[in-house]
């Protein structure tokens, strides 16, 4: 019988530590409504949300690769849709396989990113990966403005791995970039709801975790995202959860 490593149960997925404290079930019909009013309080003192933000979700400052200064938690993740990577160019393989799923991604979801579907990249060694090197990462990958590549000082950047769950137990593996640049997590804040997938999977699988997620919502009539799910309900059209028609056109 074939072992069961570490990096095989990554791959196949499941919820980060933020999901045990914040998940609660949804219903198909409210998980997919475009307007549904917010179920979770703001966050409030001593509230789950507040206490997965302190936990998880660091607010600590971060740089992006046009040199504009954040917050994580305040400026980037709070009440939106996210999709968190890593990057590295002590990984550099990884890192290129990375980028483009999630160009293909941005592709595929149009105007929706930048507008409540939100991509960033984290510099996974921010001691060489500055605001100038991720530019060009971005410039290759084609990112738009929905779509920001992220550094920090080092203390910074590893609190953030380590809040997010981006780490291993074993010492050689959590110091290997692969480690986390191999990681995506995708999560909708205000609902306290997370997961994660293998980042360097094929498109479709990654489009399809977070569709489960995010819901169709409205996209750009360029993309292909909007001739898919533009009703949601046309006779012939594939459901949502067909990932191998829905998203063919996704490689």
């Amino acid at each position: 019988m074939r072992t069961m490593t570490r990096r095989t149960c990554i791959a196949m997925g499941g919820l980060p530590v933020a999901a045990a404290l914040g998940a609660f079930a949804i219903g198909e019909q409210e998980l997919f409504a475009r307007d549904a009013r917010p179920r979770f309080a703001p966050v409030g003192p001593g509230s789950a949300r507040e206490l997965i933000q302190q936990r998880h979700l660091p607010n600590v400052p971060l740089m992006t690769q046009d040199g504009r200064k954040v917050r994580f938690y305040d400026d980037l993740v709070k009440n939106r849709k996210v999709a968190l990577t890593f990057i590295s160019t002590r990984s550099p393989h990884e890192s290129r396989k990375v980028t483009q799923n999630l160009a293909a991604l941005q592709g595929f979801f149009g105007r929706r990113v930048g507008d409540d579907i939100f991509l960033y990249s984290i510099a996974r060694n921010p001691e060489r990966d500055t605001p100038s090197v991720l530019a060009a990462w971005a410039a290759r990958a084609g990112a738009g403005p929905g779509w920001k590549f992220l550094t920090g000082r080092p203390a910074d950047v590893e609190t953030l791995r380590h809040g997010l769950g981006f780490t291993s137990p074993t010492p050689a593996e959590d110091a290997d970039p692969a480690f986390a640049v191999g990681l995506l997590r995708h999560g909708v804040e205000r609902e306290m709801r997370w997961a994660h997938c293998q980042s360097q999977a094929s498109p479709r699988v990654i489009a399809h975790s977070m569709l489960l997620d995010f819901g169709e919502g409205t996209a750009d009539p360029s993309s292909p995202a909007y001739w898919r799910f533009q009703s949601g309900a046309v006779v012939g059209q594939p459901p949502i959860w067909n990932c191998e028609r829905l998203l063919a056109g996704l490689h």
